[in-house]
Parts: C-alpha cells; structure tokens; sequence
C-alpha cells in the first residue's frame, strides 16, 4: 500500500502543468545559498584567471576603463587564434559598472565582473531548480542544490569568464524549460546560445530534439523553426556588436566552427583518447552525483530522459579529439538532476534500506566534499603569475616609473590588466623575445618562467602547483587534527628579476625569497 502511494504521489507531481515552475515557494529560494555560497569563496580564494578566460577578462576590463575608445582595447593587440564575441563581457561589465562608477581599483573590478558571472551563473541554476521543484517536487529540487553545490568544477567555474560558462547560464535556463515541459522554448534558447557563445552546442540540440520528437512533444517543423529562429536573431545580434568590436565584419561561432571542424585546428592544443570524457573528465566533474545518476535513472522513469541526452552529448563530443572537462557543461546539469533524483528516491526509502539509503548519501557526500577540497586546494596555487604581479606592485612604490615584461606563462596563469595597479608603469607582453633580448627592450622587472636572464638580478621566485602528494600522519596527533590525506606541493613556477645596476647577472637559485 506504500508502495501504491508512493507511486500516486509522484503520478501528481509529474501530472503537474508546466507553468507552475513559475509558481515556486520563495522560501524555497534559501536552497539556492550553498551554491552561491561556493561561488563566491572560490571567488575570493581563486580571484585571477587563465588563458582560456583571457578574451572576456581582458573585454570586460576594457569596457569598464575605456569605454568607446576601442583603440585602447587588448583585443586589437592580441586577437588570439579566433575572435570572440563581446556580448557576454558586454553584460558582466554591465552589473559590474556600479563599481566602476564608484570610484573601485583595478583588482576590486575584477572581483566585482567575476562576482557578477557568479551570480547570472546561480541565478540560471535557481531557475533549473525551482523547474524541478514544481514538475518533480521540493525534495528533488533541495537534492539539486546540494548535489551542485556540493561539487567542484561547476561551482569553480560558474564565476569564470569563459565562453563555456556564459553557455552554461543560457544551458540551465533551456533545461528548466525541458523539465517544465516545454520543449520549443528549450530548443530555442539552446539555438540563441550556440549562435553566440559555444557553437558546440549544436551536439546537444540533436539529441534533445531526437528525443523530443519521439515522445510527441514537439513537431518537427514548428521545433526547427524555433530553433533556426532563435538562432538567426543569436547570429543577427553577434554579427551587429561583434563586427563594431573587431573593427570588421565578423560573426565569431562561424569562424569557431569553421577552425574546430573544417580545418580541425583544436588538435594542435592536444588529444585525448576517445574515452576520456567518460572515464576521467566525467567521474572528476560529477563525484558523488555519479552513482545517484546510475540510481536515478534505474529507479525513475523521468530522470532518464535527461541522462540519455547527457549521454549522447557527451559520446557525440568525444569524436572530436581535443578534449577538455570544461566542454562537458552543457550535459552536467542535466546529469545532476537525475542525481537528485536518486537522492531523492534514498531519502524516500522506508525501514532499514532507508536507514542504509542515508548512511550511503552522507558517505557520498562526505567523499564528494573531500575530494572538492583537495581539488580546491590544487586550483587555488595554480595561478604563479597572477601572483607574481601584484606582489611585486605590492613591494615596488608606484614611482619611479617601471617597465615591466610579462613572460608567456605569467600572463597565462593569472595576469590581466585588472591586476595593473601602478597607473605610470609600463606593462608588456610582447611575445617571442629571447631571454638576451629582454635587456635591450629597456625593461626594469621581468615576470619570467627563466630563473635567470642576462642583465637581471633574482627579486624572488613565486611558487606554484607541482603536484598532490599523499600525507602519512606521523603521529596520533596528526590522526586527530582529521587533516586531508593529500597535500598540495608547490614549486617555483615564475621568477621574478629585477634588472642589474652594474649589468651583472644573478638568477634565482635555491635561496631566492619565494612568493607565495
């Protein structure tokens, strides 16, 4: 009999009209503060970013210094392999601008355009939560929030200005529309973001519309249509902000595309196995929600539906043989929905297999949070020269004036004009000089991955991520301070070199002061 109602109670629950995920309790709205909660520490403990954020980093510090003067923008510099779009730098430096306008420093601003990815980022997560709250019920949506907020790699990269997380916000809202029953709406905005931001998204549109299309829920010409349309206006807006931009006639996901596709130039930035995704960047992103998902979708029936797309996005990806977990976002939420519903069902088991239910769900995520912190931990020293840069403004007054060069891998691991505090100092990344030429190109400091150029004196070596080692407890104390099995080992990773009065070299040895 239990049983019987169980299944009558959740026949009601899906029975439910789409627009009541419109209808959620706002109290509900307190499950979304983990979340954000995580979002905003790796903010604060992880505040520089990398190569890949390098574009819309760089934009959206431009916007907010210079405005209309796009001759002063880096873009026009340093283009990159393939242009762009603006239009996500464009709206984080929008709700970034209160900042602006009161007067914030440079590094304050970054802090403030991260924050403000941050937050759109959790704001679509909420959206997809409360859909799962009012097609399946509060206990699954409160499992969502959990289960996201519980993981590593979304969270730490909601607030990171990558054209996958900007993705990502428009993929969570197009996934509360699967979950609230409307499918065209789904395809549509799904259509919108791969015209402007991640043209991969068009390997999950087919699967999603396959599966659409099978259960009867949507037509085959009207859902193109809405897709296709929604996609001209996406390429429509690019093509008008973008070409203003760039200074030229551009649409960027078409040249994206055309580079990833027909000349397969992602290749050149590494390969990976076919099965990659599935047995090593799939188990890392999703942790505990891994084992939920497989129990989600063995035990409901409306959670396979998400994990079959997920899937088949996922197996569709992994033809293309540069690989990278970033790439999977699009399929992970739909991943942890079925986790939560797994959860869900543990929490509804009754007796001693609910008993043994719960005990698995707090082993999971207590796995899940150790393995978040050691990860953490790894990414937070990851970025030598982001570092490097604002210690040394740190230990430099602002005059006299210096020139400084900002080597290959300083500006790839956490440099960017946000961090340019001294505004009479000369910053520089040209590219492709040799450690001689360094003295003749008249700069005073050097953020360098050479522990020793000619002409420069050794100011300090900033460390950086080598490796996870494992950690012996060495004595009953260690066992009870109940310390992480793993420790994060750094090493020097970018030298900082001051150049010589007398002309002398001197680099950095196993005594230089070290940074960080």
């Amino acid at each position: 009999r239990e049983r019987e109602r169980e299944r009558e109670r959740e026949r009601e629950r899906e029975s439910k009209p789409a627009m009541a995920s419109g209808r959620h309790c706002w109290s509900e709205l307190v499950w979304d503060l983990p979340l954000l909660g995580s979002v905003v520490l790796y903010v604060l403990l992880a505040p520089y970013t990398k190569v890949e954020e390098s574009f819309n980093i760089q934009a959206a510090h431009d916007v907010l210094r210079f405005g209309p003067d796009l001759g002063s923008y880096d873009h026009l510099q340093f283009p990159g392999v393939v242009p762009r779009t603006f239009l996500g730098a464009l709206v984080a430096a929008a709700i970034a601008s209160p900042a602006a306008a009161a007067g914030a420093g440079p590094l304050a601003r970054l802090y403030a355009v991260r924050l403000a990815v941050g937050l759109l980022s959790v704001a679509a997560h909420a959206r997809l939560r409360a859909a799962v709250h009012a097609a399946w019920g509060p206990q699954e949506a409160r499992c969502l929030a959990l289960v996201a907020a519980l993981q590593f790699h979304m969270p730490f990269y909601m607030s990171r200005t990558l054209p996958n997380t900007f993705a990502l916000a428009l993929v969570c809202f197009a996934h509360a529309q699967l979950i609230a029953g409307s499918g065209y709406w789904a395809l549509a905005i799904l259509g919108f973001a791969a015209a402007i931001l991640r043209c991969d998204l068009l390997v999950i549109i087919a699967p999603l519309g396959l599966m659409l299309l099978g259960q009867q829920r949507v037509r085959l010409l009207p859902a193109a249509s809405a897709t296709a349309g929604a996609a001209a206006v996406g390429a429509a807006l690019s093509v008008a902000v973008d070409s203003v931009m760039w200074c030229r006639w551009l649409w960027p996901e078409l040249e994206v595309l055309l580079l990833n596709t027909a000349e397969n130039k992602s290749s050149e930035w590494g390969t990976s196995p076919p099965l990659w995704y599935f047995y090593s960047a799939l188990p890392r992103a999703l942790l505990g929600a891994a084992p939920l998902a497989a129990l989600g979708a063995l035990l409901e029936r409306r959670a396979r539906g998400p994990v079959v797309i997920a899937l088949a996005f996922i197996a569709l990806y992994s033809f293309l043989p540069h690989k990278e977990l970033r790439f999977l976002f699009p399929a992970l939420p739909l991943v942890n929905v079925a986790a939560a519903a797994g959860a869900a069902r543990c929490l509804r088991m009754k007796g001693w297999t609910g008993g043994l239910a719960r005990l698995a769900l707090l082993g999971l995520a207590a796995a899940t949070l150790a393995a978040t912190a050691a990860m953490a931990a790894a990414s937070v020293a990851n970025y030598p020269g982001g570092v490097a840069l604002v210690a040394l403004q740190a230990a430099e007054p602002s005059s006299p004036a210096l020139r400084v060069h900002i080597g290959n891998l300083a500006a790839t691991t956490g440099v960017s004009r946000f961090l340019e505090a001294h505004a009479d100092w000369t910053y520089s990344k040209e590219e492709h000089l040799a450690p001689a030429d360094l003295l003749a190109r008249g700069f005073d400091r050097l953020l360098s991955e050479w522990p020793s150029v000619p002409g420069f004196r050794c100011q300090a070596a900033v460390l950086g991520f080598e490796r996870l080692a494992v950690r012996r407890p060495r004595s009953l104390g260690d066992l009870l301070r109940l310390q992480l099995p793993l420790a994060v080992e750094k090493a020097p990773k970018v030298y900082v070199l001051a150049r010589s009065a007398d002309g002398e070299t001197q680099g950095c040895g196993k005594d230089a002061p070290l940074w960080g």
